[in-house]
């Protein structure tokens, strides 16, 4: 017993590694944001596509192929190559010279990064069971918060001090230095075994999920709901920078730690109320993360509409701390109502959708809606903008309700408690 729980003790400190390390690589580019757009003379659509869609068409894209693979193939290998294509990718954005030469790069560090979170979810739901999994999934993504964390204090203090594109060089190496690790370690025990079900629908990892109406519903809520997490965090910085004059440092030094602090936070204190919810059925955890989206709404308001500095970083504080609150039960929902055998395609499906809709396709939006405002509000367009956003938080709690209306016992996990 001691042996296995070292391993999953292992497994789970490199997987969380390797998170945070990918949280450091992909927010960099909205450290950098304002001098990236000033020596390319960039507009705010095209920001936001370095800082969005350039990133997560591809990052989803491929996590649907990675989660298919898997499910298939060595896991460990698998990840340390990821974890190598994007620390190369990372620091060749610090040699880009023009704006098609970053959205490449940008490419890169998508289709690495891609691996993580569906090898993550896979191997966690075999080395935790459904009532501990909260808690490993909340301590997992926490280590995204520490990237976050080292991305605006790090990112921000190196490209203040020595340009932006040293801030790359630097982020690169850890990775490749962590691949090698994880390569050599391989901490895998063997797969969970497949539940009996016949050849052909076995073959047709897709079709059960297309079929699995709850994971469907949470998936889109989902997909909505993650405009928090990715596309407003690599936008806040800007928006203090804008509206409320700070510089580049203060956005790395007080902004950066103020965020990374609050989403630490919702993740651990999520994970451990996760795990006590899971005992209540999978439902409860379902209704929580509902009502968190509603949450959400009115403090990211309060942050938009503060009229100092210091109200907006407090609003922030319990706004990263919420919006991460969910995730915990949420992930561990959407992985009980999914076979054993499909769960990394199940994650990276996942992934996908809420890359493109929340990390893309909203960001996208609001950029293109920053830009035609901008000859009326100013510098405070982007506030205004980011404000008409926030309605994605309303709507997915809706698609959450509609998720816990389609549950059904057949779908639960075994060991996890059945709605009553």
């Amino acid at each position: 017993m001691n042996r296995t729980q070292d391993r999953s003790s292992l497994l789970l400190t490199l997987l969380t590694a390797g998170y945070c390390l990918a949280f450091l690589d992909r927010l960099l580019m909205a450290v950098v944001a304002e001098p990236v757009k000033a020596e390319f003379g960039l507009s705010d659509k095209e920001l936001f596509l370095l800082t969005g869609l350039a990133f997560v068409l591809v990052y989803g894209a491929f996590g649907v192929l990675s989660g298919w693979l898997l499910d298939r193939f060595n896991r460990s290998l698998i990840v340390a190559w990821g974890l190598g294509i994007w620390s190369v990718a990372t620091t060749a954005c610090g040699i880009s010279q023009n704006f098609i030469h970053l959205a490449i790069a940008r490419a890169g560090v998508g289709t690495g990064e891609s691996v993580i979170v569906p090898a993550a979810m896979s191997l966690i739901s075999e080395n935790y069971s459904a009532q501990k999994r909260p808690l490993a999934v909340g301590i997992f993504y926490a280590g995204g918060m520490v990237g976050v964390f080292l991305a605006w204090v790090l990112g921000g203090w190196i490209s203040e001090h020595y340009g932006w594109r040293h801030a790359f060089y630097i982020a690169g190496v850890p990775g490749i230095v962590l691949a090698l690790i994880i390569a050599w370690v391989r901490v895998e025990k063997p797969r969970e075994p497949a539940k009996s079900v016949d050849t052909a629908q076995r073959a047709s990892t897709f079709r059960q999920l297309y079929r699995n109406r709850p994971f469907v519903w949470l998936t889109w809520g989902s997909s909505l709901l993650t405009f928090v997490n990715i596309g407003l965090v690599s936008m806040l910085g800007i928006f203090f920078i804008r509206s409320h004059s700070m510089t580049l440092s203060e956005v790395g030094f007080i902004f950066g730690p103020v965020m990374a602090a609050g989403m630490a936070c919702g993740l651990v204190g999520g994970g451990w109320l996760g795990n006590r919810l899971a005992r209540r059925g999978i439902d409860t955890l379902i209704l929580f993360t509902a009502w968190t989206a509603f949450l959400l709404f009115p403090i990211y308001m309060l942050l938009l509409l503060a009229p100092s500095k210091e109200l907006a970083l407090a609003a922030m504080f319990v706004g990263a701390m919420v919006s991460t609150f969910y995730s915990p039960s949420h992930s561990a929902s959407y992985l009980a109502v999914c076979a054993p055998d499909t769960r990394a395609t199940a994650a990276g499906v996942h992934g996908f959708l809420n890359s493109l809709i929340g990390g893309g396709v909203i960001p996208f939006l609001v950029g293109v809606l920053s830009d035609y405002w901008r000859p009326q509000f100013g510098p405070d367009s982007l506030k205004f903008a980011m404000m008409v956003g926030l309605s994605s938080f309303v709507i997915a709690g809706l698609m959450f309700l509609q998720a816990r209306r389609e549950l059904s016992h057949e779908a639960y996990d075994e060991g996890a408690p059945a709605p009553a």
